[in-house]
């Protein structure tokens, strides 16, 4: 009766229901239709904020099928920058801090093909950041998490010519994140973490608070079956041992051997329940990341004693899933 009486009034129903089932991870076939066509008849109308929820909705499940398939994720940005378009921070603050969240997150889980494509780091980095005068600690607990840590990973990994200065932010950033998620409550998130963390405290050169944080990251991928995650954890110790053997004019092998044997004893080593850190702190998002090369900042380009001293000081927790319309943004799964 409704759809006969007033098309707008139907096309509301029809997207509430289908977020409603969403959130629940029921997507039905034929839901992104529907939900095109509430958005067509909305579009003439007042009704800006349902709209811009129906598109952040369509750009959502754009993203999901995305991922699935393989294909490119235009139409999901598409869909997020249109919902951009329709809200404000001033207008409708959670609304527009969500699609900020999911364009950074479609942006950062877009493979680079070209050099222009470095420039979706910074696009991704600054409405990770316009989200986060949103999003905080106090008022939204989970999707400040997310958000926080997508942009500690994308501050490792977008081109700057202050490498280390962003370096030392991620690092700061994975403990804050770390010191909300108290130790045991998800060890594979906290893995995670803890290898994106180390990563970043290698690129900086301080490698032994890396090297504990990857050891304790390798040994929780080890005991959730995580093979392949903690083999990439192994590679970047392998890299941190080669870097070390070649500044030092030492025996690579040796050094690694010697290593191993560090690592069997930390294994053995019992986890002490409560908030605690490794060294500067420790955690990860979804995924590992892609395996990188250990490329320590030269000593011209690092952060002061003052800024190591003030990463250290502070506590802390993909990008292929994209967050959730409805409920705020998800840490990537795939943990943004």
């Amino acid at each position: 009766a409704a759809r006969d009486d007033s098309p707008v009034l139907a096309a509301l129903l029809t997207a509430n229901a289908i977020g409603a089932a969403h959130e629940t991870g029921l997507t039905r076939p034929g839901d992104g239709d529907r939900l095109a066509a509430a958005a067509a008849v909305l579009t003439d109308t007042d009704l800006t904020t349902p709209l811009a929820q129906i598109h952040l909705l369509l750009g959502q499940l754009a993203h999901e099928h995305a991922a699935a398939t393989g294909q490119p994720l235009r139409a999901a940005m598409h869909h997020y920058y249109s919902a951009l378009q329709l809200v404000t921070e001033a207008s409708e603050p959670l609304v527009w801090a969500r699609a900020q969240v999911a364009l950074a997150t479609a942006q950062l889980a877009t493979p680079m093909s070209s050099a222009g494509d470095q420039l979706r780091f910074g696009i991704a980095t600054q409405a990770l950041r316009a989200a986060l005068r949103v999003l905080t600690l106090q008022d939204h607990p989970h999707q400040w998490a997310g958000a926080t840590l997508n942009l500690a990973n994308a501050l490792i990994y977008a081109p700057s010519l202050h490498q280390g200065d962003n370096l030392v932010e991620a690092v700061e950033l994975y403990d804050q994140v770390l010191a909300q998620r108290p130790v045991g409550s998800d060890p594979l998130a906290r893995a995670r973490v803890l290898a994106n963390q180390g990563n970043a405290l290698a690129h900086l050169g301080i490698f032994d608070h890396a090297r504990a944080n990857l050891v304790e990251a390798r040994y929780l991928f080890e005991s959730a079956g995580e093979g392949a995650s903690a083999a990439a954890v192994r590679g970047l110790l392998d890299e941190i041992v080669r870097a070390q053997s070649a500044a030092k004019g030492t025996d690579p092998i040796a050094d690694a051997a010697q290593q191993q044997r560090r690592e069997r004893q930390m294994d053995r080593m019992p986890v002490t329940p409560g908030p605690m850190t490794s060294g500067m702190g420790v955690t990860m998002g979804a995924d590992v990341p892609p395996r990188p090369k250990v490329v320590v900042v030269p000593a011209s380009s690092r952060p002061t004693s003052a800024s190591s001293t003030s990463a250290s000081s502070t506590s802390s927790p993909s990008t292929s899933s994209p967050p959730s319309a409805s409920n705020g943004a998800q840490p990537p799964q795939g943990e943004t």
